[in-house]
């Protein structure tokens, strides 16, 4: 059970991603056209404000609970699944994945299956929480480590990404990335990274 920090904490979350897809992505071109999957959907509550700029969602998560909740009381378009990357069938034209990747043990190979679920001349959008030299330095000067990299964190970060590593990332896959957006206090202390990713 969430606590109510922990709930404002994420509610605030939503809040700053959606406006900041609107404003550097969502706005910046027309999606009305183009089919979506939403992977690692959650409990849909992102992918509910975003699913209405593309032609047709599709939201998996390997949470049975996280799917049930998103199901609930939901009388909208939205394709929500309890499925993983591996078992979808279908190419899509945009792929999302919000605050996952940091969630696998091999980003590499777990990229690699989204490339392949993507059509030709396909987008990702990958956000995951912001590493940096000046964020890391001064979460070691405050002695925040045991909280920020907590180790007894169930179903926790167990992967950690500078910009840099989002490029060696799309290097390895053959993508290009193209943009990256921070998002969630000032950067160098950025909370989150919003990149967009194209299949070359």
């Amino acid at each position: 059970m969430n606590t109510p920090g922990q709930v404002i904490d994420q509610i605030l979350v939503i809040t700053i991603y959606i406006n900041l897809l609107k404003k550097k992505i969502l706005n910046k071109e027309s999606f009305k056209n183009k089919s979506h999957l939403d992977l690692g959907c959650g409990n849909g509550s992102l992918t509910k404000l975003i699913s209405p700029f593309f032609k047709n969602t599709i939201a998996i998560d390997p949470s049975v609970s996280g799917i049930e909740k998103a199901k609930l009381n939901y009388k909208g378009d939205i394709d929500f699944r309890n499925e993983d990357i591996e078992s979808i069938d279908s190419f899509f034209d945009v792929i999302s994945l919000f605050e996952v990747i940091e969630h696998v043990y091999d980003p590499i190979l777990f990229l690699r299956n989204v490339k392949e679920k993507l059509n030709k001349n396909g987008k990702i959008f990958l956000s995951t929480p912001f590493h940096g030299y000046i964020k890391n330095l001064i979460i070691s000067l405050i002695n925040g480590f045991d909280h920020h990299f907590d180790p007894l964190w169930t179903h926790g970060h167990i992967k950690f990404f500078s910009k840099k590593k989002i490029d060696q990332l799309c290097d390895i896959l053959d993508l290009k990335l193209v943009n990256i957006s921070y998002c969630g206090r000032i950067y160098p202390l950025s909370k989150s990274m919003i990149c967009t990713i194209e299949k070359k």
